[in-house]
């Protein structure tokens, strides 16, 4: 069992590991971003396929956590939750429950069950479960806003453990855009659900009206899709994916990596079919 962390120490603790997994710890402090896809798919700094392994463990490690420090779960969350990490057949069959009911399920279960289908080498499930983990937790912070703030605020926890699982998830979809353009149309197509005995995984004071959450995911998804659409767009393009992978493996392979010149050629690459199709991407803020 791990020790009963309160929420503010578990963001600092995520804070910590960023910082001791090489990432620009200054930018990943915000809400992610196409900034931060960039350092961990494209730039200097790149994930170590090594660091991906030691990521995913720190991620699964601090779900559990997370969870355990948050309030008042249904005993239906607490069970699935529970099989979640559980092993063999067990976790296989939770994490098919989740994906046959995605919209009832909330965001720690969303995050845990990405993890799981990561770990299942299920990538498609494992970016779908991430995406819209991200999704749920601004609607239900709209719908159900949550009594602490700050570091208290439930939703810094969850962000934190986005950009763990972010950081080996997005980098494997992207490798292969036929699929990534599938897991974007099922997120699209996503809208979730607040059964009467639903609870987001936080203390709150009150629910407010729908209408705050049916805007709070209008917002979210729009956000969401506005970069990812452009991205999923991008890496359609043979010459712009051949470039984005020379990219991609000059920073996470520790031998055999494309020359200097290759990578700085594929940057450029890269730079010129965004500008030609007018799409923010990966070398738009590139030195």
């Amino acid at each position: 069992m791990l020790p009963p962390f309160t929420v503010q120490q578990s963001a600092f603790i995520f804070r910590a590991l960023r910082v001791f997994s090489g990432f620009n710890s200054e930018s990943l402090l915000h809400r992610w971003n196409i900034r931060d896809l960039e350092l961990i798919l494209c730039y200097p700094n790149g994930l170590e396929t090594s660091l991906m392994k030691i990521t995913f463990n720190i991620a699964f490690a601090v779900a559990f956590m997370a969870f355990n420090n948050l309030q008042a779960q249904s005993p239906a969350e607490s069970d699935i939750y529970g099989r979640l990490v559980g092993h063999g057949n067990e976790s296989v069959s939770a994490l098919e429950t989740v994906l046959k009911a995605s919209d009832n399920y909330s965001t720690a279960v969303l995050f845990m069950g990405s993890a799981v289908a990561y770990r299942l080498k299920q990538l498609d499930d494992s970016a779908f479960l991430m995406y819209i983990a991200e999704i749920r937790v601004q609607f239900d912070h709209a719908l159900f806003p949550p009594t602490g703030t700050d570091d208290n605020d439930p939703v810094q926890t969850f962000a934190a453990l986005q950009q763990q699982l972010g950081g080996m998830i997005n980098p494997a979809i992207m490798q292969k855009p036929k699929l990534f353009a599938k897991v974007l149309a099922r997120v699209k197509a996503w809208t979730p659900k607040v059964s009467e005995n639903y609870n987001p995984g936080w203390e709150f004071s009150k629910k407010e009206s729908a209408n705050e959450g049916e805007a709070a995911l209008k917002n979210a998804k729009k956000e969401f899709l506005k970069t990812m659409d452009g991205l999923c767009t991008l890496l359609q393009d043979n010459a712009y994916f051949a470039a984005f992978k020379t990219s991609q493996d000059y920073n996470l392979k520790s031998s055999g990596k494309p020359s200097k010149q290759a990578y700085d050629a594929a940057v450029q690459t890269m730079k010129r079919i965004e500008k030609e199709k007018g799409i923010y991407g990966f070398a738009t803020n590139a030195g």
